[in-house]
């Protein structure tokens, strides 16, 4: 695949659900480069994200993954919205072997493990998991799935602060080295604006690209 068609393309994209929420978004996401997704609670930020990774219906407007729609390259993709989706009798190691399994990763579950601080909790079912445990276990998910497209939402909460600067720095080396695509969300936009590339802000039904 030439390194040209290695882009997600957004073009005229609305989004409606009770209101509109987006109205005739056009962009294109680069291999290689962190987005940060801003908006006030509530205006459309993960339905943004869901609408992408064909989880809820759009308006209008067309979304390709490398010039295929998303459900012709989904494991080139990854998006697992909140750790509020786990089931609690599952282990984060259930979770961790089922995405290298389906995204076909060869990444080291171990190497992972080790890198979050996990090996105590990693076999425990996830329902005695406090929130910052869950949250690894999240993180651990996208840098198991070594998908092309990495899209997180919020996904810095419940974390503390040596697990964010952690987490801004796999993100740096997993966009410049390994040339992945993160589109992100993050009510900490002060810490991430020095790792991203570009920002994007959705308000009155329009997203576009701010300076930092």
């Amino acid at each position: 695949m030439k390194e040209a068609d290695r882009i997600l393309t957004v073009n005229k994209l609305s989004i409606k659900m009770r209101h509109p929420i987006l109205r005739e978004f056009s962009y294109q996401f680069k291999q290689g480069q962190i987005y940060l997704i801003v908006a006030t609670n509530g205006t459309g930020k993960t339905t943004f994200f869901r609408t992408i990774t064909n989880l809820v219906k759009r308006e209008q407007g067309e979304v390709y993954f490398d010039n295929q729609p998303f459900n012709q390259g989904k494991r080139r993709v990854f998006f697992y919205e909140s750790s509020d989706w786990f089931d609690g009798n599952l282990s984060g190691l259930d979770y961790l072997k089922f995405v290298k399994q389906q995204w076909h990763s060869n990444q080291k579950i171990t190497d992972i493990i080790s890198d979050w601080g996990m090996t105590e909790y990693i076999k425990v079912p996830i329902k005695k998991y406090s929130l910052g445990m869950k949250q690894h276990v999240l993180i651990a998910m996208y840098f198991i799935s070594n998908a092309d497209y990495l899209v997180m939402d919020e996904i810095s909460n419940g974390l503390d602060e040596n697990s964010r600067k952690l987490l801004y720095s796999k993100l740096q080396t997993t966009a410049k080295q390994k040339q992945k695509c993160i589109i992100i969300s993050s009510h900490y936009r002060s810490d991430m604006t020095p790792i991203v590339d570009h920002i994007l802000e959705l308000k009155d039904q329009v997203m576009k690209e701010v300076s930092k």
